[in-house]
């Protein structure tokens, strides 16, 4: 009896052993999986991209939290070509994060091109005036639910347009189409708008894809929609799927989604709206990611309908 007791006792230390091991080894994994900087250059079809902006490049990342960019990311960057845009999804903080880490954070970004941002969830977590500040004197534009007309050396104009935070019910879709970011005294960029029944070539940042989900009836007015928030799904399990299981992460997880245009886009033809949701590069809650590494996103515009 007393040899049966030991023996279950030992059995019981060497799995106790094993799972210890194993979690060990996996938390390992996770966290290394968390800190990487996966640059993945994707070539988006467009069926509305103007003869002007083929080719367009533009980086997108979204979701940074608490995480310190790696400076790497822009040798990555200027080794696949530059990018001509700079585009930020929100949630460029978190609660407890410095705005030091964040101002040294944005300041590598904007030294890659001309840098735009919306608000996050997260970046509310503390005072959204200092954050402001912080972006803006680290040369970040912010787009809080307006729009602006961008014309780059050498491209065609066209409007790029931010909601503030979807999923803290601060985003306004109509006024963020319709709003400018700053009077616009180029008076070719108005005539842009008023001289064609063709709407400008859009791109819409929205750090929440639920969004798209609001829009489903009316349509979002715009050809490419960027997008983050999900951190898609973060642990995803073998099977199981996600860990996380939001409203968000249940309709449009991670990748390319196909929206509905707006009914009054479709009588000058059928167009569509390309929504990409990025898994971001940082992390929520702890730093480590299973099944889903990070990503920071080299986007070349194309002209085509796929």
């Amino acid at each position: 009896m007393m040899t049966s007791v030991i023996l279950f006792t030992l059995l019981a230390l060497m799995l106790l052993i094993v799972l210890s091991w194993f979690g060990i080894r996996l938390l390992r994994v996770m966290k290394e999986e968390a800190m990487g900087t996966d640059l993945m250059k994707e070539t988006v079809p467009l069926a509305r991209l103007p003869v002007g902006l083929e080719g367009l490049r533009i980086l997108f990342i979204s979701d940074i939290h608490r995480r310190r960019i790696d400076p790497g990311l822009s040798r990555q960057v200027e080794e696949q070509g530059g990018a001509e845009l700079v585009l930020i999804g929100g949630d460029v903080r978190e609660s407890g994060v410095s705005l030091e880490l964040v101002r040294e954070n944005m300041r590598l970004l904007s030294r890659l091109g001309p840098t735009y941002a919306v608000f996050g969830n997260h970046d509310y977590d503390e005072d959204i005036e200092a954050l402001r500040s912080c972006l803006e004197d680290a040369e970040v534009k912010i787009l809080q639910n307006r729009y602006q007309m961008i014309r780059l050396p050498g491209r065609e104009p066209f409007k790029l347009a931010g909601t503030d935070d979807p999923r803290t019910l601060r985003d306004r879709l109509e006024e963020t189409l319709t709003r400018p970011l700053a009077p616009e005294p180029d008076q070719s960029l108005m005539q842009l708008r008023r001289g064609s029944s063709e709407p400008p070539f859009t791109v819409l940042m929205t750090h929440d894809p639920i969004l798209a989900y609001r829009s489903r009836q009316s349509g979002i007015a715009a050809d490419l929609v960027l997008s983050g928030h999900t951190h898609g799904g973060q642990i995803v399990l073998p099977l199981f799927g996600p860990a996380m299981r939001t409203a968000s992460v249940r309709k449009f997880r991670v990748g390319w989604f196909q929206l509905p245009a707006p009914v009054a886009w479709q009588k000058t033809g059928p167009h569509k709206v390309r929504l990409l949701v990025s898994p971001g590069y940082g992390t929520s809650k702890a730093p480590i990611r299973l099944n889903c590494p990070p990503a920071v996103h080299l986007l070349i515009l194309t002209k085509g309908d796929k």
